[in-house]
This record gives C-alpha cells, sequence and structure tokens, in this order.
C-alpha cells in the first residue's frame, strides 16, 4: 500500500493509501495553499473540528507544520480527488491514548464542495481496513464534536457506536465512537 508518488508539483511524496475515487498522501508545503482554501479558510468546514473559526493563512501554515504528517504514515494527510487530483482535504490515523492504552483513531476533514459525495465514508473505511488489518489493532476510535451530526452518521455508518464523551487538550469536548474487531 506504500508507494512513493510523484506530486504535480514535484515532490516526492508517499501515497498511504488508495480507494477507488480517493488517495491519501503525505502532506507537502507545496499544500498549504490548497488546504488553506478547501478546509481552513472555511468557517463551515472548521467549526466542529477546530473549535473556531476559519484560520488565517499564516495560523493555517503553523498548524499544518505542527499537525500534519510529511514522512510516515500516521498524522494527519493530504487528501486527493483521483478524477480531478485536486485536494480536497486531510484524512488519517493518528496514535492516540484518550482511553489510557494505545489505540488508533481515524479522521477527515473535507472542504465544503466535497461534502454529501460518500467520500468521508470511502477514506473513513479504508482508514478502519488499514488499522484493522495493517496495524492488527482490537479497536479503532472517532472522535466528534456533539454538534457534527454529518460526521456522526457517518461514524455509525462505518459501524462505531457512541462510547464516552471526553474532555481533550486542543479540541475541547468530544464524542467517542468506537468500534471492536
Amino acid at each position: 500500500m506504500y508507494k512513493i508518488v510523484q506530486s504535480e508539483k514535484g515532490n516526492n511524496l508517499m501515497k498511504i493509501l488508495e480507494t477507488n475515487r480517493l488517495i491519501l498522501r503525505t502532506t507537502s508545503l507545496n499544500d498549504i495553499d490548497d488546504l488553506y482554501t478547501q478546509v481552513f479558510s472555511n468557517d463551515e468546514v472548521v467549526r466542529y473540528t477546530f473549535g473556531s473559526d476559519g484560520l488565517n493563512l499564516e495560523d493555517t501554515k503553523e498548524f499544518i507544520k505542527a499537525n500534519c504528517n510529511f514522512d510516515k504514515e500516521f498524522g494527519l494527510s493530504t487528501l486527493i480527488e483521483k478524477k480531478s487530483n485536486k485536494i480536497i482535504g486531510l484524512a488519517g490515523n493518528i496514535q492516540c491514548s484518550y482511553l489510557e492504552t494505545l489505540d488508533y483513531e481515524f479522521g477527515f476533514i473535507l472542504g465544503r464542495e466535497f461534502w454529501g459525495k460518500g467520500y468521508a465514508t470511502e477514506i473513513g473505511q479504508a482508514q478502519i481496513d488499514y488499522i484493522k488489518n495493517k496495524i492488527k489493532a482490537k479497536r479503532v476510535l472517532a472522535l466528534v464534536h456533539k454538534n457534527n451530526l454529518a460526521s456522526i452518521k457517518t461514524i455509525e455508518k462505518l459501524g462505531l457506536s457512541h462510547f464516552i464523551s471526553i474532555q481533550t487538550d486542543g479540541r475541547g469536548e468530544r464524542e467517542v465512537y468506537i468500534r471492536y474487531f
């Protein structure tokens, strides 16, 4: 599943996951402008993700540098629509210990124009399969803001059930959904 892919801007990037319509690959600093446009500048997109209004470009750069995956299989990574080769958001598998043991969380953040196309379900299922089959984890987690009803619907469609509410550092209160394998 790992493959070095050449970006349109000349960087060597690692493909992490591929589905019928999507590619999840490591992030490049060249992705910042597109990620800013698709995700970080849109209040509607970031409302339940980052708990604030959209970020300015400088804050977006700092967030991406601090939180995105540039060279490994875990972390927030860049999500590409195959048909258009367009950056449509972020997704990723993240090691976590919210429940006081090593777990794996999956997540996705899509640009507004890509909502309602089944992309969240598609990348979510690929991430779950990766955690189950490649990592051999016994369970998977998804964390979501209680008012993010569309994401909750997707997470439940992917077979996760509500487990507990927790307070997280930096993300505020989140609902933890869990699926055992």
